[in-house]
């Protein structure tokens, strides 16, 4: 056997010995990673997506909501796995035998690998709800209002019914005002008052 081959064979007998710590530094770097990647991608699809969501329709608005508390839950846990991965979990257990600490770290160094994987499988999840939460809120069905109603006193009478706008030197009324689903057009000139009504 060369020396070079005697000294690889080394490395690898003392490798198992470091194994946990090498596992727990990489958890380390996957737990930085991921909650880099989770913060930078939640700000810049909240950033990106609408400031309100009280001016989606209803269903639309209920559905951002429960979009947003899944994906919230499953970075959550994600952040959660992959702190215990890297930090692992207080025990108060003393292995007194070769085999048994030998046998604990084996089986520690699965359950961080495990737990990363399933940390990375999480994140992703969640990311891809938020952008679908994001999505609804740029492209959900906006909530439909109704035009205000207004009584409009004239020199004729009383009028009252939606106002739809104004046009060509007129308001345009809608709705109670209407006839036959035709708006009515009333001079501004001859509008002596205007307000708010709460019905027609």
């Amino acid at each position: 056997m060369s020396i070079t081959e005697k000294r690889w064979t080394q490395l690898a007998q003392e490798t198992q010995f470091h194994q946990l710590e090498s596992v727990r530094k990489q958890a380390e770097g996957w737990r930085t990673g991921l909650a880099g990647l989770t913060a930078l991608l939640a700000a810049v699809l909240v950033v990106k997506g609408r400031s309100d969501v009280s001016g989606l329709a209803p269903t639309a608005r209920y559905l951002v909501v429960a979009l947003l508390a899944v994906a919230f839950a499953l970075l959550v846990t994600a952040s959660l796995l992959a702190l215990r991965a890297a930090s692992g979990w207080p025990d108060d257990r003393i292995y007194l035998t070769g085999e048994a600490l030998r046998a604990w770290h084996a089986s520690e160094s699965a359950r961080i690998r495990a737990r990363i994987r399933d940390a990375a499988r999480l994140m992703v999840f969640g990311l891809l709800i938020l952008a679908v939460a994001v999505g609804v809120t740029w492209l959900g069905p906006a909530e439909k209002k109704d035009a205000p109603l207004v009584s409009v006193e004239t020199a004729a009478g009383t009028v009252c019914g939606e106002l739809t706008g104004a046009r060509d030197g007129h308001l345009v009324l809608g709705g109670p005002a209407a006839d036959r689903g035709t708006p009515r057009l009333i001079p501004l000139a001859q509008v002596g008052r205007l307000v708010v009504a709460q019905r027609c």
